[in-house]
């Protein structure tokens, strides 16, 4: 008796016991995960960064992804991410359960167009020598002239203020060049398609060596 009642209390804790994992198995919230890797910006201006997205406790569905630098410095330039050039945004990545989707988001050398009004041609910081020409142009006008030496003068001045400002609209900048440096980005995995929307993110390093051209190169020659 004593033997048979012991058995039927371990059927009963194992039944227990199973049922509570059954329970706890089934109360799992589905979701998933992403993991990104670092990077380095090529000579190019084209790169990339490449991504791992994770179904957990069976998720299944639509899953958009979307990066961008976290916190860039004033005044940077940096690499514009998962960027389109205008066209339809990209698609969204099927998840099937318990799978796994691997991708890229693209780095590109881009700078965004100034906003209304934009000039034609970017404008440049000053170099040393325009602002040098501009000012013996202007100090021209202060000094006395005979009549006679007054259209050699005017010319003269005409030259100066000229290329004074073809030196300030044309000065050597540092805006053709994208920003040297280190610096954090935010990849970012969002659900589509539901009011319950389910996010997660990673973070990565992207590398930007010196001297990789933007698109400005081509708007300042």
């Amino acid at each position: 008796m004593r033997r048979r009642g012991m058995l039927v209390f371990l059927g009963t804790f194992l039944t227990v016991i199973c049922g509570l994992g059954s329970g706890h198995a089934q109360g799992a919230t589905p979701s998933f995960t992403i993991e990104a890797s670092n990077t380095t910006m090529p000579t190019s201006g084209a790169g990339a960064i490449s991504f791992t997205l994770t179904s957990v406790n069976g998720f299944a569905g639509m899953v958009g992804i979307d990066c961008g630098p976290a916190n860039p410095p004033t005044g940077s330039i940096l690499p514009q991410c998962n960027y389109t050039g205008g066209g339809p945004a990209p698609q969204p990545y099927t998840l099937a359960a318990n799978g796994t989707v691997r991708g890229s988001l693209n780095l590109v050398a881009y700078v965004p167009p100034c906003s209304n009004p934009c000039p034609v041609k970017l404008l440049r910081p000053p170099s040393p020598r325009g602002v040098n020409l501009a000012l013996a142009g202007v100090l021209l006008l202060g000094l006395p002239f005979r009549w006679r030496a007054r259209r050699l003068r005017l010319s003269l001045l005409v030259v100066g203020i000229m290329a004074g400002l073809a030196g300030i609209a044309c000065g050597a900048g540092n805006n053709d060049t994208l920003t040297p440096g280190t610096f954090v980005y935010t990849v970012s995995a969002s659900q589509v398609g539901t009011a319950a929307t389910l996010a997660t993110s990673a973070t990565v390093k992207v590398t930007v060596p010196a001297g990789i051209a933007t698109n400005l190169s081509s708007a300042n020659p």
